[in-house]
């Protein structure tokens, strides 16, 4: 607490008031780049000589004297590397109608090079009288979606990467994260599991595993956009419940069968939980689109790995797969299926209970 308090004792100690706050945007084109800086007139007050008359409040005359002083603080104070000289500033006295402050609105411009991708954003305005300082800092580069940056809090260096200079590295990272998903989850390759126990043969397994991909690319995407929008508690357990109720129809209808259409309407509901797993990473990620596909593409890798590994391990195992006269007519033998279908329906009621709150390991 009192850590969290010597900010404020400082700022209040120095005479500044503590809610000091600017704006800074930068919008780059391949003509060059333009810098507006929106600041409290308090603010600049406070860390330059330029209030003659000591009312804290600037006129006119005040902003135009203490123009000297301003533009090198700036540049000193704001710094973009790398960048090319930056054009004399323009300052400008506005009314915060909104915020009751008196605000100075500064522009300058400079040359970008086309080559350039990356910046360096360095702020540490009015930080020497008042550290409670905030900055918020916004990047369109190029006609990409704006990037919004908060300095303060003793953050001053923003390492600013443009979206195309990025997406390799988003690409790379969703993916991974998207194959270490499903490898992890257990409750989804439980799942998984249950559609190869239920499988007829390569074909019918085949199939059940494309309505599934198919069902959570969909849900996926539209529970990250915002579109769709479920409790997560429910989700987990409409998962917990789908798994427990593939395998209990392995159990109960002892025939083979199409099952895409069970595979389907399950995949919605686990394309709702990898969205609610994703959805705080892709909350402050600007390339929606690059890490979601990318993600979901680590998924079906994946869990088209586990599946072709599973598989390539029971066709191998002896034992009885006809059925009424129909050789082969399963994937998996038949005592095999049993077990498997035994052990996956035990952990889907298992983590069902779980979760539902009314079973508890803990202490176990």
């Amino acid at each position: 607490m009192l850590a969290a308090l010597a900010p404020l004792a400082l700022a209040l100690g120095l005479g500044v008031h503590p809610d000091s706050q600017s704006s800074s945007r930068l919008t780059v084109t391949d003509g060059g780049a333009l810098l507006e800086l929106s600041m409290q007139a308090l603010s600049v007050i406070e860390c330059l000589e330029i209030d003659a008359d000591g009312d804290r409040v600037l006129s006119q005359a005040e902003l135009e004297r203490g123009r000297a002083a301003i533009g090198p603080y700036l540049d000193a104070r704001y710094q973009i590397d790398p960048t090319g000289p930056r054009s004399p500033w323009t300052l400008e006295l506005v009314e915060g109608a909104q915020t009751g402050y008196q605000l100075v609105h500064a522009l300058t411009t400079f040359p970008i090079a086309r080559e350039c991708e990356e910046l360096n954003v360095r702020c540490r305005l009015f930080l020497e009288q008042n550290p409670l300082h905030r900055d918020v800092a916004t990047i369109v580069w190029r006609g990409e979606e704006p990037a919004v940056f908060l300095f303060g809090e003793g953050v001053e260096l923003w390492n600013f990467r443009s979206a195309s200079a990025r997406r390799g590295g988003v690409l790379a990272s969703y993916f991974q994260l998207g194959v270490e998903h499903i490898l992890g989850g257990w409750d989804h390759l439980a799942f998984l599991f249950a559609l190869l126990v239920a499988a007829r043969g390569l074909r019918s397994l085949l199939g059940v595993v494309t309505a599934f991909t198919a069902a959570h690319s969909i849900t996926l995407a539209l529970a990250a956009f915002d579109v769709v929008r479920l409790p997560a508690r429910l989700v987990e357990l409409a998962i917990a419940l789908s798994i427990a109720y593939v395998a209990a129809e392995v159990l109960l209808v002892r025939r083979p069968g199409a099952r895409w259409i069970e595979a389907f309407a399950f995949g919605l509901v686990h394309g709702l939980g990898f969205a609610g797993f994703l959805g705080e990473s892709l909350m402050h990620e600007s390339l929606k689109v690059t890490a979601l596909v990318s993600f979901n593409l680590g998924v079906e890798v994946g869990q088209l790995a586990v599946v072709a590994l599973a598989t390539l391990a029971v066709v191998y195992v002896p034992g009885d797969r006809d059925f009424r006269g129909q050789r082969n007519a399963w994937l998996v033998p038949r005592w095999l299926r049993s077990v498997l279908a035994w052990t996956v329906l035990c952990a889907g009621l298992s983590w069902f209970l779980e979760r539902a709150g009314w079973l508890s390991w803990e202490g176990a």
